[in-house]
């Protein structure tokens, strides 16, 4: 099946407020972070302290981040 030419797709269904909110309070916690890589001297970006190399693939240990992470029962992936 084709669309007629110019005609807009159809808009995504606005996500559900609570849905938004929790998105909205999750990024208030996210900080972007640069510094230079330990290994090669790149400078590299990541989020609260966690950085991953794209030229030499070094990557700091979760540890060294700037916050906790959550627990493995808070993963809505498990």
């Amino acid at each position: 099946m084709t669309r007629p030419k110019n005609t807009p797709p159809p808009r995504p269904a606005a996500p559900a407020p609570d849905t938004a909110a929790a998105a909205a309070a999750f990024l208030a916690g996210q900080e972007i972070t640069t510094t230079d890589c330990r290994g090669c001297g790149t400078q590299v970006s990541g989020v609260n302290g966690r950085y991953a190399c794209g030229v030499c693939g070094l990557s700091n240990h979760w540890s060294e981040g700037h916050t906790a992470l959550p627990p493995a029962s808070e993963d809505p992936d498990a």
